[in-house]
């Protein structure tokens, strides 16, 4: 997941104050280098020797100067030679000769010279790859955070939508967040964003074109710069205008790049602009195609214009030349939106119609059903469910006189037989043809009327 504002401030901050130590450090490092001395010391260069001395005071000079180093250490090289050199002058000639070997000397640098030990420089070193490596994260969380905030810039701009005083404060808002004078290199990466969301997330209708147009003043972005974003945002829009894998094709948004060509005709109608859109299509959209979709994309705006004022039945209505409509294309949408609603109401009716048919013929079985259920008895009632059944019952079925009526008690199942021929009908093997019950149990209603 992307890192929040909150998150990337703080790593901000914490990159600031290592630079800083790391600044520090290097500057310490740096003034201790350069004033820690040497603990050797070293003798005087060649060039440092008395050039108007004699060749046997030069080397009377250097052969005391290499006794006395030998002897003491404790008394430097450059102080022995300048006594030795004073002392072989001839008697009187001290005050001469001691100013006349200090006027020949080079100009000191001291009596011991400096020499840069092996942790001073591994501190250096050490710093100056520290200032580096701090720099370079430093700068790569900082472009972080910029570009966060200007994705975030696009998502909360598309939310004031139809509010342009609330879109005014929130370009102001977020040109603070992204600096004061580095929101300057930021303006126009800022409308690219807004372009992409404002093309994915809302309805083409004269609002978006209202605040498509506002927005290029809001930001104080040229019209050559405006050019040069939206033909960027077609990019990242359609990046594979060859798309040979699935995944490539499902990274293109040429639906949203339709909206985005659309709104760029009519707020900044650039050849060359829109020439770069319409090449960004993927090569199974050819000119035609194109031409159909913007067209389709205009007409649903005006529709949504149609329904906002009533529908269709309230005729024409204004706000088709801002969406690039003719007054006679205008009324051919909403002639067109008429007899769809014609045609709607006849396959309503039609579906109405037949659902009717259908809960009529329903009722027309349920009835049947009722009816033979009032006629035939069903196994397993009881004798007040049998007796109710039977008050419910439109007509009883009239017994001839003369006959018997047997009726079983097991399942209600009732057999006609005419007197005298109960043997043929109603033997002693005669099982109940409905629930398979014994003679025993069939009783005979007539000899009980």
């Amino acid at each position: 997941a992307a890192p929040t504002h909150q998150e990337l401030e703080f790593q901000r901050l914490v990159g600031i104050m290592a630079l800083r130590k790391l600044i520090s450090l290097v500057a310490i490092a740096a003034v201790a280098n350069a004033f820690t001395p040497s603990l050797a010391p070293t003798l005087p260069r060649p060039q440092a020797a008395v050039s108007r001395l004699s060749l046997a005071q030069s080397r009377g000079l250097r052969r005391l100067a290499m006794d006395a180093s030998s002897q003491s250490e404790a008394r430097p090289a450059i102080l022995v030679g300048r006594e030795v050199a004073v002392s072989r002058g001839p008697p009187g000639s001290e005050a001469a000769q001691e100013q006349q070997y200090y006027e020949e000397q080079p100009a000191p640098m001291g009596e011991l010279q400096m020499q840069k030990s092996g942790v001073n420089t591994m501190v250096l070193v050490g710093g100056g790859v520290a200032a580096l490596a701090g720099g370079y994260f430093g700068v790569k969380n900082y472009k972080r955070r910029q570009q966060s905030l200007v994705e975030e810039f696009g998502y909360s701009q598309v939310m004031y939508w139809g509010e342009p005083e609330g879109g005014k404060e929130n370009v102001k808002e977020y040109l603070g967040r992204v600096g004061p004078v580095i929101n300057m290199f930021h303006r126009a990466d800022m409308f690219k964003e807004y372009c992409k969301k404002l093309s994915s997330s809302k309805p083409l209708s004269a609002t978006s074109l209202a605040d498509f147009r506002e927005m290029q003043t809001m930001l104080g972005v040229g019209k050559g710069s405006i050019n040069k974003m939206i033909a960027k945002a077609a990019e990242e829009l359609v990046p594979y205008t060859k798309p040979t894998e699935l995944w490539e094709r499902n990274a293109n948004k040429p639906s949203v790049l339709g909206k985005l060509l659309w709104l760029t005709e009519r707020c900044y109608p650039d050849p060359a602009t829109i020439a770069k859109l319409r090449s960004r299509f993927p090569e199974s959209y050819g000119d035609e195609v194109i031409d159909v979709l913007q067209k389709t994309l205009t007409e649903q705006a005006y529709k949504d214009v149609l329904a906002a004022a009533g529908g269709p039945e309230e005729g024409l209505q204004p706000g088709f030349e801002v969406l690039g409509l003719t007054q006679a294309e205008a009324q051919t949408v909403v002639d067109g939106l008429l007899e769809e609603k014609r045609l709607a109401e006849e396959e309503a009716a039609r579906i109405a119609a037949e659902k009717a048919e259908e809960e009529r013929v329903l009722k027309i079985r349920e009835a049947a059903w009722k009816g033979m259920q009032g006629e035939v008895k069903t196994h397993g009632e009881t004798e007040e469910d049998r007796e109710a059944r039977k008050k419910k019952a439109k007509k009883e079925p009239e017994r001839a006189e003369g006959t018997h009526e047997y009726e079983c008690t097991m399942c209600g199942y009732t057999l006609f037989v005419a007197r005298g021929r109960e043997f043929k009908f109603f033997g002693d093997d005669y099982k109940c043809p409905q629930c398979g019950a014994d003679k025993k149990y069939f009783k005979d209603n007539a000899v009980e009327a």
